[in-house]
């Protein structure tokens, strides 16, 4: 894909230059890069621009011009004559946020290289937001989603394209996963890829290759699986057990990614009682029913 580079330099370190650029071209063909800089005695920038042949695009004589002015006018512009693709630009400044918002009315992709600690304006702002952090290799630090919502994102998109009679590629997934959490990464979470994320933390989906060597995902019918899980938990404990919340944990802790709500249920009460084998006492405890406790145990 065509992409364009735009790197803030007020806002990212020198070093990390290297890191986005190496991790765009894995996918993406450069055919723009531009860095911004209102400091005009900082050179810490000249070495990865000589190397990657990146563009100092700040204007004036003694570099005195806004950066962020000149990053704007500059993407708007490319966005105008060079039409990319996509566009990459590397900042941490939530300023970006309204040039963020008018590159939404084209139909260029817009993605955000960003540190761990900027605004959630910035990173919600990004049609997808990267952390460079992780991007080096390093541990993500920003307060990212949960996989259990993760994992409900997956099973809905799957869902979706299940109800459109195919199955959903793994692309279509991961698209639909970042219209939702725009800073979606598998690296995040300590994967390298989405379909060993999917197969350790998503119940209810199973991963495949067809004939064409696509990765998809199709639905997967596991509730038989988890109804016998807990049952034979319930007669490991005798049977009863004074919080229904204790089941549902060892649920999860059973079948990774799991939720309530995949299997038309939005209440735990309301799970709980989906079993044939269960009543609810006592307002939040969970007890084998009678009869099933006797053909249980052979009498």
């Amino acid at each position: 894909m065509r992409a364009a580079l735009y790197i803030d330099c007020d806002s990212i370190e020198a070093k990390a230059v290297p890191v986005i650029y190496e991790d765009i071209i894995r996918t993406d063909k450069l055919v723009i890069c531009k860095m911004f800089n209102s400091d005009k005695d900082d050179d810490s920038f000249m070495e990865s621009a000589g190397r990657f042949r990146i563009q100092d695009c700040m204007h004036g004589e003694y570099k005195v011009s806004s950066a962020m002015v000149a990053l704007a006018v500059e993407i708007m512009a490319d966005a105008a004559l060079s039409k990319p693709e996509r566009i990459y630009i590397a900042t941490g400044d939530s300023l970006t946020v309204p040039l963020l918002d008018k590159l939404r009315l084209t139909d260029i992709e817009v993605v955000v290289a960003g540190p761990c600690d900027a605004d959630k304006i910035l990173v919600n702002s990004a049609q997808r937001y990267m952390y460079i952090d992780v991007l080096a290799g390093g541990k993500c630090t920003a307060d990212i989603p949960d996989i259990g919502d993760i994992a409900k994102e997956i099973y809905s998109v799957s869902s979706y394209y299940k109800g459109q009679g195919r199955d959903a590629v793994m692309e279509q997934v991961y698209e639909g996963v970042v219209r939702r959490y725009p800073d979606f990464d598998v690296r995040n979470y300590g994967y390298t890829h989405l379909d060993t994320f999917v197969e350790n933390n998503v119940s209810g989906v199973k991963v495949y290759t067809d004939e064409n060597g696509v990765t998809k995902l199709t639905l997967v019918d596991d509730r038989e699986e988890i109804d016998t899980f807990a049952y034979e938990y319930m007669t490991g404990r005798g049977y009863k057990i004074d919080d229904m919340a204790e089941l549902l944990g060892a649920i999860r802790s059973r079948f990774p990614g799991f939720a309530m709500e995949n299997y038309g249920y939005h209440t735990d009460y309301g799970f709980i009682l989906s079993f044939s084998k269960f009543e609810i006492w006592e307002n939040k405890g969970i007890k084998m029913k009678r009869t099933f406790k006797l053909s249980e145990s052979g009498e």
